[in-house]
């Protein structure tokens, strides 16, 4: 093989690899999970951060949830965040929006949204 060839070759090489190490990172970072549970039963999960929204499903103590995200919403006696939650416990297997102030994350606080 040529040194031409080989400098192209371990290019090519070093291309493959940061892309691979991209994709990697990327899936890493997605399938970095949060859970939580409601702190009060029924609790509405909704179509929006609002209390004027679709009601899409319900929370209860005891429910876990995968929580994907966090923004500011509504507030609900003054706590303006509300998390992007889909409760484990449902056979509705939707996501929508819970408040802060019904909800508690387990480790951390998931990203905005």
């Amino acid at each position: 093989m040529s040194s031409r060839s080989k400098r192209v070759a371990t290019g090519v090489a070093t291309v493959l690899g940061a892309a691979l190490l991209t994709v990697t990172s990327a899936s890493s970072a997605q399938a970095a999970a949060y859970a939580g549970t409601w702190t009060t039963n029924d609790v509405k999960i909704r179509k929006g951060p609002s209390t004027g929204t679709a009601i899409v499903d319900r929370g209860y103590i005891g429910d876990a949830a995968d929580v994907k995200c966090h923004v500011q919403g509504e507030g609900v006696y003054g706590n303006t965040t509300w998390y992007y939650v889909r409760n484990i416990n449902s056979n509705a297997g939707v996501y929508g929006y819970t408040s802060d102030y019904y909800f508690n994350v387990a480790s951390g606080k998931p990203p905005k949204c």
